[in-house]
């Protein structure tokens, strides 16, 4: 039935993915990994289409604005009974057969839905954090939290790519550690400015999904992974501006991390190209295979920027992704 379920996605995800390339040449497929440990993968045995993404997951989030309708639809059903929508706040309706419409609670704040198949063996826990809406901002602050100031819609030449945040995520003592997807919990996203809690957060969830696919085919490959660090995730146009980066980072509009393999614990990247060295060549073996995975029809709907950094003094090397819908590539030795 799994071998089945994973057919049907890739069939599925090549009818909805969109993409504004050119055809780029397949790869042909590596030799086949045994992966012993399957449970390092977290899918569940359905998939569960969110709006205009599909995702496999046990676990996964959502960040909608206060009363927004999202509609959740179970793909590939493993029983011909029907699945339920289980949530404590909000109004669902079943719109079709195991398809529904959400509408978020008024009030922002951290809520669950819970889909259940017929016989409650499978459940996907989907974390809808509702934002504090962005024009609550005054004065460049959300409370006494520095945000900063988006550039003006009149700046930007291209606003299909650059989402200025509708709101923000409230970040507390209570909610941070939460998983927001198998392998990233909330935390691990914030601006990395000094401040007190609560703490404000603008995240695209396509950027969770890039981020776990990028995760597996690693394993797929042969390389470990036991622990992926986001380095950095959001910035706050504040802190982004701060540390005198560009004014139209992706890492301000919430699909950016800059990411590195750091399975012994010294916040270095690995060794993972085995040439016995820290090197530049490390984040190069980590891009070649986001590389590889970006000529893939079904991942088309999630391509972006891929930028590969050298290591410095202060830090090892890394690697950038994010899901600007276009092609960027760069290096920085």
């Amino acid at each position: 039935m799994q071998f089945i379920h994973y057919i049907s996605i890739a069939i599925f995800t090549l009818i909805f993915s969109n993409s504004v390339f050119a055809e780029a040449p397949v790869k042909a497929a590596h030799q086949v990994v045994d992966i012993k440990n399957k449970a390092n993968f977290e899918d569940a045995e359905f998939s569960l289409k969110i709006n205009d993404i599909v995702m496999p997951y046990s676990v996964f989030s959502v960040f909608v604005m206060p009363q927004e309708q999202v509609e959740f639809e179970v793909l590939f059903a493993q029983s011909k009974n029907s699945y339920t929508l289980i949530n404590t706040q909000g109004n669902s309706k079943l719109t079709d057969t195991n398809r529904w419409q959400w509408q978020a609670p008024k009030e922002p704040g951290l809520t669950t839905v819970i889909i259940e198949s017929p016989d409650k063996k499978q459940r996907m826990k989907i974390n809808v954090f509702v934002k504090v809406p962005a024009s609550y901002v005054e004065g460049g602050k959300l409370k006494y939290y520095h945000i900063g100031h988006y550039p003006k819609s009149s700046q930007i030449k291209d606003t299909s790519h650059y989402i200025v945040p509708d709101g923000f995520v409230k970040v507390t003592p209570e909610n941070e550690n939460v998983k927001i997807s198998p392998h990233f919990s909330l935390k691990e996203f914030v601006s990395k400015q000094r401040s007190k809690h609560p703490k404000y957060l603008f995240l695209q969830n396509k950027l969770l999904l890039k981020l776990e696919k990028i995760r597996k085919e690693l394993i797929l490959e042969g390389i470990p992974v036991s622990n992926m660090v986001v380095m950095s995730g959001y910035r706050t146009p504040y802190y982004n501006k701060s540390i005198g980066n560009v004014k139209l980072s992706r890492h301000v509009f919430g699909d950016a991390a800059d990411i590195f393999i750091d399975n012994d614990g010294n916040y270095r990247m690995d060794d993972i190209n085995n040439d016995g060295k820290h090197s530049i060549g490390d984040a190069k073996a980590m891009a070649d295979i986001v590389e590889s995975l970006a000529r893939r029809e079904s991942f088309k709907g999630l391509l972006g920027g891929l930028g590969i950094y050298g290591p410095k003094s202060h830090r090892g090397a890394f690697i950038h992704v994010d899901t600007r819908g276009f092609k960027a590539r760069w290096v920085s030795k």
